[in-house]
């Protein structure tokens, strides 16, 4: 029986380490930027800050918390970790220009599912009767829906993704 023996043709290791610090420097980030647009009803009240008091709640218990941005997450964390597999894997093969492709994927991919989480109303605590009430009167239609942040579509389709490179800092 002859001994298993490998030939080494190439070492990806210094390829490697480059891609694990850009994972690792690299940050995508999901929500409603700061410098958002004002809302196109006029509202004083950003999107970032609708969805802000959204997810912590009001101090006062009137809105509870509605945890958006963290279910969508874990809802996408299959997806997203399939995406950086997939990017790291071509940025071995392909070189790093892979890396940013992939990060913007991820954003989409995250992005998306926190928007379906409005859509769906997965685990997002109803709006309460006065909420339910006041609509019918705020809104030039009358609005008579009863999904939770879910009257113009205005937060939910702010909400984003943005890449934020360290690399090379």
């Amino acid at each position: 029986m002859s001994e298993p023996w490998m030939e080494v043709t190439k070492d990806f290791t210094k390829d490697f380490q480059q891609v694990i610090s850009r994972f690792k420097n690299d940050d995508v980030l999901i929500g409603i930027p700061m410098s958002d647009e004002p809302r196109e009803d006029g509202d004083p009240i950003t999107n970032a800050a609708i969805l802000a008091i959204n997810h912590f709640g009001s101090d006062d218990g009137k809105i509870p918390p509605r945890d958006v941005l963290g279910t969508g997450i874990k809802n996408a964390q299959e997806a997203i970790g399939a995406e950086m597999k997939k990017g790291a894997q071509q940025a071995l093969k392909l070189g790093m220009s892979a890396v940013p492709i992939m990060f913007e994927r991820v954003g989409t991919i995250a992005a998306n599912s926190c928007k379906q989480v409005i859509n769906n109303q997965d685990g997002l605590a109803p709006p309460s009767e006065a909420t339910l009430k006041a609509r019918k009167y705020i809104t030039a239609s009358g609005f008579k829906g009863t999904k939770s942040l879910l009257v113009t579509g205005q937060t939910r389709n702010a909400i984003t993704y943005v890449v934020q490179t360290k690399w090379g800092a």
